[in-house]
C-alpha cells in the first residue's frame, strides 16, 4: 500500500506540469480556463494559439492589428462561454481550432493552394481556396454573384457523404467535381466545378 502512495506521490509533480498553457493558472477563472490548467491536450492548444498570434498579425497594418486585438478578446470571452455547453471539453478544443485555422489563413502562415473554381446555377461562382493542411480542414469561400462579392470562412464538419464546410450562413457540399451550395434565406444551388486550363 505504501508503494503505490510513494509512486504517486513521485507522479504528482509530472501530472501537476502536464498542462501548462499560456496563461497563468493561479488566475484562471471560470470552468473554461480551469479545465485548460487540468487537462495537457488543451493546454497544448493553448500555447500553439499564443505562439501563432503574434506571427500571424506582425505583418498586419496597425489599423488590423487593433481589430485582429478586438477579434481575440472577444474569442477569449466566447471560449470562456464554453461553460454554457452540453460538452465543455469538446468547445473548448473546437473554439481553439477553429481560432488557429482563422489565423493560420489570415496571416499567411500556410501555403496558399490553387483555387477550385465551380460555376453554380443564378449566375453564381465560387472561388474556393481549400486549406487541408489547416489545423482543421476549412475553405476560403469567394462567392460571386453580379455584382456582389462575399469571401466565406468555411471550416470542414463531419459528413456522411462527401465533405461539409459551414461558414457564416452558408454551408458547401463537395463530392468530385459537383457541389451543393446552401444559403441562408436562399435557394440551394448546384454547382459543377470549372476545368483549369490546359485540363
Amino acid at each position: 500500500m505504501n508503494k503505490i502512495l510513494l509512486g504517486t506521490l513521485l507522479f504528482a509533480p509530472l501530472l501537476a506540469t502536464a498542462a501548462t498553457p499560456s496563461f497563468d493558472c493561479a488566475k484562471a477563472k471560470g470552468a473554461a480556463e480551469t479545465l485548460i490548467c487540468q487537462d495537457a491536450g488543451l493546454a497544448a492548444l493553448d500555447n500553439e494559439l499564443a505562439a501563432l498570434y503574434p506571427k500571424a498579425i506582425a505583418a498586419f497594418s496597425p489599423e488590423q492589428q487593433k481589430s485582429e486585438r478586438a477579434m481575440q478578446r472577444g474569442w477569449i470571452k466566447g471560449r470562456n462561454e464554453c461553460w454554457k455547453a452540453g460538452d465543455l471539453r469538446q468547445c473548448v478544443e473546437e473554439s481553439y481550432q477553429l481560432r488557429i485555422t482563422e489565423l493560420q489563413i489570415k496571416g499567411g502562415q500556410l501555403r496558399v493552394p490553387s483555387p477550385v473554381d465551380y460555376q453554380c446555377a443564378n449566375n453564381v461562382t465560387l472561388s474556393t481556396y481549400f486549406y487541408n493542411e489547416a489545423r482543421r480542414p476549412a475553405a476560403m469561400i469567394n462567392l460571386s454573384e453580379g455584382n456582389n462579392q462575399q469571401q466565406v470562412l468555411a471550416y470542414q464538419t463531419p459528413s456522411a457523404s462527401g465533405t461539409r464546410y459551414e461558414g457564416q450562413n452558408l454551408t458547401l457540399f463537395t463530392k468530385g467535381s459537383d457541389a451543393r451550395l446552401e444559403r441562408y434565406g436562399e435557394p440551394t444551388l448546384s454547382c459543377t466545378e470549372i476545368p483549369t486550363k490546359g485540363n
